[in-house]
C-alpha cells in the first residue's frame, strides 16, 4: 500500500486510501511511513525555500507584456505574490484589469491556491464582487489571474474621508454582507476579510477582493498547507489552524463593522496574541469610540451586541451566515429589535416605541417602569428562596416572601397587558382611524381606561396608578399626578400589609412632587410616613431606607429652618449609596449641594455641584438628561449667589434648552426654568429681562389647565416683587394680590408660601402709606412664621424686621427701636443683603429721631453689605447710596454727598420706574446739593 499512494499529493493520497477500504489503523500506518520517507526531503526544503525568498518578487514587472495586457502599476504585493493594474494593448478596445501574479518560484501549495481562486471568481458573478475576466500562464508557465480592476479606496478610509455618519456606515457595511452571503451561498469563504479588500467606488458601491486563500466548503475537510491570514482579521479558529466555515467570515465581518463605527481597530496587538488570551473578549465599541465619535452614544446596545454576537469566541454562538448579521443590521435602521438581544418587554416595547415617537413617548415611560418592576419582583422572588435554603429556621417567612413575590409577579403580567393595550390604541396599523395621537392623548386615554377598573385587584391597579402618575409629572402635569399618587397610595393600604413597602414608595413619590409644587406640609407627612413604613419593615433594607432618607432630607431642606435635620438624613443616605456603588449617589450629592447653598456655604455647594455634573455627565454621555439639568439649575443658582451673575444666567438659559428638548416648549420645566432665570437677572438688576422672563413662564402656565394653582402663583408673585424693586408699586400690587388669593385658596392661609405673599403685599402697603390694611398682614404673618418655623429661620427675621418698619412708620419710635434691639438679638439667621436691610432701617429710624450722624454710619454699613450681596454697581445698592448721600447732606458734608450722588444717579436712572419713590429722591438731592 506504501508504494502505490507514497508518490501521491496528499488530497490524491487521502482520496485513494478511503476508496480502498483499508481500516483507519492501516491508513494511520501508511501515512506515518510517508511521513518519515519525506521528512529528511522537508528539512532539506527550509535553506532552499529561504534562498528562494530572494529571489525577485514576480518573472515580470510594470512595462512588461503578457498575453494582451501591459503591466502598468503595481497596486500590492505579499506573502504570495503581487498584484498590478494592467492596460490592453492588443488593439481590439480600451480595458483596465487588475493582474495577480505568483512571486519567485511557485509552491505546489501556492499554485493550488490560485488554480482554486480562479475556479472561485469564476462562478462568483455579483455587483459587489471583483469579476474574473481572463487567465493564463506567462512565458516562464506561471500562472496568472486577470480580473476587474476597481478604481476605489478601502471601506475605512472611504468613511473617514468622507465623515460618513452612522447610519451611512451601516448601510454600506449592509451591501458588503449580501456580496459575503452571495459567495457563502455558493459554498465559499473568503477567509482573508479586512478593510483593505473591500473598496468602495466613486458611487458608493462596496467591492469585494482577493479570494486568494478563499476556501471550498465541500472540501472542508481538507486543511491549508501554509497559514496565510490577516492576524488583525482572522477569528480565532483560523489562528489555531482548526477548521474554517461561514462563521470565520462572520467574525471578520464583526471585526470590519467594529472598526467602522468606532474608528478604533478592535484587536491593536492582534499579532502578538494568542487565541486563549482572545477568549477574554473584545472591548465594546462604545467603550474605545473617541470622544470625537458623533455617535458614541448610540452605539450602546444594538450595535454592541450585533459586534459581540458576530465576534464570539465559539464559532456556534454567532451569527448563522453573513445574511443573518444583514439582517440584524437592517432591522436595526428600521427601529425594529435584533436577533441579537434578548426579545425582553422592555426591549420590544422601547423599539417599538422608538418608531412611533412620539405618540409613544409616555408610553416608554409607563413600559420601562412596568418591566424594571417585574425585574426588582425577580430579584425579591430569588432573595426569599435563597433564605430558604440558608436558613431553615426562616423557611415560613421565606415562603411566604415568595408567595408575594409570585402574586406581584402577577401583578406585573396584568400591568404589562394594560400597558400593551394602550400600545394598541394608539398604533396606527391597529387603530387606523387614529394617526394623530399625542403623548398627552395616550396618557389621558390611559388613565381613563383605569377609572373603575380592576376593583377585585387593587394591587394591580396601584401600581398602574403609580406609573401614571409618573408618566403625567414627567409630561409637566404635578397635579394630575399628585391625585394619581394619592389614589395609588389608598389602593395599596387597601391591598394590605403585604404591600406596606409599595406604599412606602407611592408615598415617597408623592412626597417629592407635592415637595416640587410648594406643598410642604403634605409633603413632610407623606415623606415621614414613607420613612416609618420602611423602618418597620421585615427585614429591614439598606437601600429603601436610603431612598427613605434622602426624601425627608429633601423636603425639609426646601421647607427651611431644619438644615442640621436635613443634612443628618441626607448624610446617612449618601452613605449608603456610596457604600452600594450606586449611581443614585449622585441624587443625594445634588440635594446636599442644594442644602449648603440654602445655608449660604456657596463654595461647597458649587465644588459638590461640579463634582455632581462631571460624573451625572460621564454616567449619561453628555448634557441630554434630566437629571443633568436638575444640577445645572442648582448649580447656576449657586453661581447667582456668589455674584458670578453672567456664569448663571449663561447656564440657566442652557438649561431652559435642555428642557425644551427634553419635555417641550410648553412643558411645567420650561416654564419653572423661564422662571429661574427671572431670578437670576432680577438678582443681577436687569429687571426688563427679568419681567420677561417671568411672563414667559406665566404665559405657559396659564395656557396648561393641569397646573398647580400654587405654581401659577410663582411667577405672579415674582412679577410683583419685580416690579416692586423697580419702584413702580401700581403695577406690582394686582401681581401680588392675584398671587396672595391663589395660595388662600389652594394652600390655606397658613402655608409658608402664603406667608410669604402676605409678607410681600404688606411691605407695599406701608410704603404707599396704607398701614391699616397693612397691620393684620404684618401680625399674621410673624405670628404664624413664630409658631411654625425654627427661631434662627430667616424668615422669622424678615417678620421682625417688618414689624420694625411698620412701628416707625406709625411714629411709634420708641416701640420701633425696642423691636429693632430685639431683632438684634434674635439668633436669625441672615445674609449680607438681609443684615443691609436692618441697617437701612436702623438708619430710617434714626433719621426720624433727627440724628443723622448715627444714620450716615448705618448707611455706610448697609451700603457694604448690599455691595458685598449684589455688587457696587446694582440698583438696590445704589438706592442705598442715594439714602446716604441725603443722610450726608443733614450732616452738612455736601461734598461727599455729591459725589456719592453722582456715583449712584445711573444705576437709579437706568432701573428704577418713572414714577418710582428714588427717582422723585435722585430729582430733589439734584436740586439741593447744586
Amino acid at each position: 500500500m506504501f508504494e502505490e499512494v507514497c508518490d501521491l499529493d496528499p488530497p490524491a493520497r487521502l482520496a485513494y486510501l478511503r476508496q480502498s477500504g483499508v481500516t483507519g489503523d492501516v491508513a494511520a500506518e501508511v501515512e506515518a511511513l510517508v511521513a518519515a520517507e519525506t521528512r529528511g526531503l522537508q528539512r532539506a526544503a527550509t535553506p532552499v525555500a529561504a534562498l528562494l525568498a530572494q529571489l525577485p518578487e514576480t518573472e515580470l514587472d510594470v512595462g512588461d507584456r503578457i498575453g494582451a495586457w501591459r503591466l502598468a502599476e503595481k497596486l500590492a504585493s505579499g506573502g504570495m505574490g503581487a498584484v498590478y493594474r494592467a492596460e490592453r494593448v492588443d488593439g481590439h478596445y480600451e480595458q483596465q484589469a487588475a493582474i495577480k501574479l505568483l512571486r519567485g518560484i511557485p509552491t505546489e501549495g501556492t499554485l493550488s491556491l490560485l488554480a482554486s481562486e480562479r475556479q472561485i471568481l469564476a462562478g462568483l458573478q455579483h455587483p459587489h464582487i471583483a469579476r474574473l475576466l481572463d487567465g493564463g500562464a506567462t512565458p516562464g508557465g506561471q500562472p496568472y489571474l486577470v480580473m476587474e480592476y476597481v478604481e476605489g479606496i478601502a471601506i475605512d478610509r472611504w468613511c473617514a474621508e468622507r465623515n460618513l455618519r452612522l447610519k451611512a456606515r451601516l448601510r454600506l457595511f449592509r451591501n458588503v454582507c449580501r456580496a459575503v452571503a452571495f459567495a457563502h451561498q455558493r459554498l465559499i469563504v473568503h477567509c482573508d476579510l479586512k478593510p483593505s479588500n473591500v473598496l468602495v467606488r466613486a458611487d458608493g458601491a462596496p467591492v469585494l477582493l482577493d479570494f486568494g486563500i478563499a476556501r471550498a466548503l465541500d472540501r472542508s475537510r481538507e486543511r491549508l498547507t501554509d497559514a496565510y491570514y490577516t492576524p488583525g482579521y482572522a477569528s480565532p479558529e483560523q489562528m489555531a489552524g482548526a477548521p474554517l466555515s461561514v462563521a470565520s467570515d462572520v467574525y471578520s465581518l464583526g471585526l470590519i463593522l467594529f472598526e467602522l463605527v468606532s474608528g478604533r481597530k478592535a484587536r491593536l496587538d492582534a499579532d502578538d496574541r494568542t487565541v486563549t488570551e482572545l477568549s477574554h473578549g473584545l472591548r465594546r465599541a462604545s467603550e474605545l469610540a473617541g470622544e470625537q465619535c458623533a455617535w458614541r452614544r448610540e452605539l450602546r446596545g444594538d450595535i454592541d451586541a450585533i459586534i459581540r454576537r458576530a465576534t464570539a469566541l465559539r464559532p456556534g454562538l454567532r451569527y448563522a451566515s453573513a445574511d443573518a448579521l444583514a439582517a440584524d443590521i437592517e432591522r436595526h435602521l428600521d427601529l425594529k429589535p435584533i436577533d441579537a438581544r434578548s426579545p425582553t418587554l422592555r426591549y420590544r416595547l422601547g423599539r417599538l416605541a422608538r418608531r412611533r415617537w412620539p405618540l409613544f413617548a409616555a408610553g416608554a415611560v409607563v413600559a420601562l417602569t412596568a418591566v424594571g418592576f417585574s425585574w426588582s419582583l425577580v430579584k425579591e422572588r430569588d432573595r426569599a428562596l435563597v433564605a430558604e435554603r440558608d436558613a431553615r429556621g426562616q423557611r415560613d417567612r421565606a415562603l411566604a416572601a415568595e408567595q408575594q413575590a409570585l402574586r406581584q409577579a402577577e401583578t406585573a403580567k396584568q400591568v404589562s397587558a394594560f400597558l400593551i393595550s394602550i400600545f394598541e390604541y394608539a398604533n396606527p396599523e391597529k387603530n387606523p382611524t387614529r394617526r394623530d395621537i399625542s403623548a398627552r392623548e395616550m396618557l389621558d386615554e390611559s388613565t381613563r381606561r383605569l377609572g373603575d377598573s380592576l376593583r377585585d385587584r387593587p394591587e394591580v391597579k396601584a401600581e398602574l396608578l403609580e406609573v401614571l402618575a409618573r408618566a403625567w409629572d414627567k409630561l409637566g402635569q404635578p397635579k394630575r399626578s399628585i391625585e394619581l399618587y394619592q389614589a395609588s397610595v389608598a389602593r395599596w393600604q387597601e391591598a394590605g400589609a403585604g404591600y406596606d413597602r409599595e406604599r412606602a414608595r407611592s408615598l415617597a413619590d408623592l412626597a417629592v412632587t407635592e415637595n416640587n409644587n410648594g406643598i410642604k406640609r403634605d409633603a413632610e407627612k407623606n415623606a415621614r410616613a414613607s420613612l416609618a413604613l420602611r423602618e418597620a419593615a421585615v427585614p429591614p433594607s439598606d437601600t429603601e431606607l436610603a431612598d427613605a432618607w434622602n426624601t425627608l432630607g429633601l423636603v425639609l431642606r426646601d421647607i427651611g429652618g431644619r438644615a442640621a435635620e436635613a443634612e443628618d438624613y441626607l448624610q446617612r443616605s449618601l452613605a449608603v449609596r456610596r457604600r452600594e456603588g450606586s449611581s443614585d449617589a449622585l441624587a443625594v450629592m445634588h440635594n446636599l449641594a442644594g442644602l449648603y447653598a440654602d445655608e449660604q456655604k456657596y463654595d461647597k455647594a458649587i465644588a459638590l455641584y461640579e463634582q455632581t455634573l462631571a460624573a451625572k455627565r460621564t454616567l449619561h454621555n453628555g448634557d441630554a438628561h434630566p437629571s443633568v439639568v436638575i444640577s445645572l439649575d442648582g448649580y447656576a443658582e449657586a453661581l447667582i449667589r456668589t455674584k458670578r451673575y453672567e456664569d448663571g444666567v449663561r447656564i440657566y438659559r442652557e438649561a431652559i434648552a435642555l428642557h425644551r428638548q427634553l419635555s417641550g416648549p410648553d412643558s411645567d420645566n420650561v416654564a419653572s426654568g423661564y422662571n429661574e432665570l427671572g431670578s437670576a437677572l432680577q438678582d443681577a438688576g436687569r429687571y426688563t429681562e427679568a419681567m420677561d422672563a417671568y411672563r414667559e413662564s406665566l404665559r405657559i402656565r396659564r395656557a396648561n389647565s393641569n397646573v398647580l394653582p400654587a405654581s401659577l402663583a410663582l411667577p405672579i408673585n415674582n412679577l410683583g416683587v419685580a416690579l416692586d424693586e423697580m419702584g413702580d408699586y401700581a403695577a406690582a400690587e394686582p401681581y401680588y394680590r392675584e398671587s396672595l388669593a391663589l395660595r388662600r385658596a389652594n394652600l390655606g392661609n397658613d402655608d409658608a408660601s402664603t406667608l410669604r405673599a402676605e409678607h410681600n403685599l404688606a411691605r407695599l402697603l406701608m410704603r404707599t402709606g396704607r398701614l391699616d390694611e397693612a397691620r393684620p398682614l404684618v401680625e399674621h404673618a410673624l405670628a404664624q412664621r413664630r409658631r411654625q418655623l425654627s427661631p434662627t429661620h430667616m424668615d422669622v427675621g424678615r417678620s421682625l424686621l417688618q414689624r420694625v418698619e411698620f412701628l416707625r412708620l406709625r411714629k411709634r419710635y420708641d416701640d420701633a427701636a425696642a423691636a429693632l434691639a430685639e431683632l438684634d438679638a434674635a439668633p436669625v439667621q441672615t445674609t449680607a443683603a438681609l443684615r443691609g436691610l436692618r441697617e437701612r432701617e436702623r438708619a430710617a429710624l434714626a433719621r426720624a429721631r433727627r440724628d443723622d450722624a448715627a444714620a450716615v454710619a448705618a448707611l455706610r454699613r448697609a451700603q457694604a453689605l448690599f455691595a458685598e450681596q449684589y455688587g457696587p454697581a446694582h440698583p438696590l445698592t445704589a438706592a442705598i447710596g442715594l439714602d446716604l448721600a441725603a443722610a450726608l447732606h443733614g450732616t452738612g458734608e455736601n461734598a461727599e454727598a455729591r459725589t456719592i450722588l453722582a456715583a449712584n444717579a445711573g444705576p437709579v436712572e437706568q432701573n428704577f420706574a418713572a414714577a418710582a419713590a428714588e427717582r422723585r429722591q435722585l430729582q430733589a438731592l439734584r436740586a439741593a446739593l447744586r
